[in-house]
């Protein structure tokens, strides 16, 4: 019998394969902080190229991960994307390498509290989360994040941050937002460097990475579906 049809892509529990790079953070950990029911490995970034993602459930992209180089195989992210795999995406676009990616946007640190994450939809990716305990890395406000992106159409705003800038407007959006491709796998994308230090150790409870992974797999949210013409357009207002 074919081990796939126990529901994931290659086997009877779900696979999470983790891109590192050279900057990842803490990359010799990121196996033990994933749920003890999944599978696991590990590869460089550039072996992507020709490595084969059909048995893959959750590809993670690391917060220091080479836009250039993705850029170069979208053509092979987004294939493996409308094929039913899932992105949980760390980092600041500065150069978009999907179609649903855009540019990172910083706001303004002054007041304070503009670097305080809010939940919006936080759902089952951060639904049990106690915001004031897992933003504040630390004692530290902004570690988590200091900025936001501008989500494609249908996606679910999951946590926002910003505030008052300085020309007295007020700059918000979303830091975290996960979006479903029609017919396709969703994007988790987490505008910060690495949500995995985050509430994450195997010990704490609620555990803020496996309600995200449990999320992308077994979550419906978010449920909005869109026409694939409307998959690159972007929100006008947030």
């Amino acid at each position: 019998m074919d081990e796939r049809q126990a529901g994931f892509r290659g086997g009877p529990r779900p696979h999470l394969l983790y891109t590192q790079s050279t900057r990842s953070y803490n990359k010799d950990r990121i196996g033990g902080l994933v749920p003890q029911t999944w599978r696991y490995s590990g590869i460089d970034i550039y072996e992507l190229e020709k490595h084969d993602l059909e048995t893959v459930d959750v590809l993670f992209v690391s917060g220091s991960h080479d836009q250039i180089f993705l850029k170069s195989i979208e053509a092979k992210l987004v294939d493996y994307l409308s094929s039913g795999g899932h992105f949980l995406i760390n980092g600041h676009i500065t150069l978009p390498w999907l179609p649903c990616l855009s540019v990172f946007k910083a706001v303004s640190p002054r007041p304070f509290t503009n670097w305080m994450i809010r939940p919006a939809q936080p759902g089952a990716y951060f639904g049990r989360m106690d915001f004031e305990n897992f933003h504040r890395h630390e004692g530290i406000l902004g570690q988590y994040s200091r900025g936001y992106t501008v989500p494609p159409v249908g996606a679910q705003l999951l946590c926002l941050i910003g505030g008052p800038a300085a020309d007295g407007m007020i700059d918000e959006g979303p830091v975290d937002w996960v979006w479903r491709m029609p017919c396709g796998g969703k994007v988790f994308m987490h505008n910060g460097d690495h949500i995995e230090q985050f509430c994450s150790d195997p010990r704490y409870q609620p555990n803020l990475f496996h309600d995200i992974l449990n999320a992308l797999l077994f979550s419906d949210e978010p449920r909005s579906r869109v026409n694939l013409d409307s998959a690159t357009n972007t929100v006008e207002a947030l």
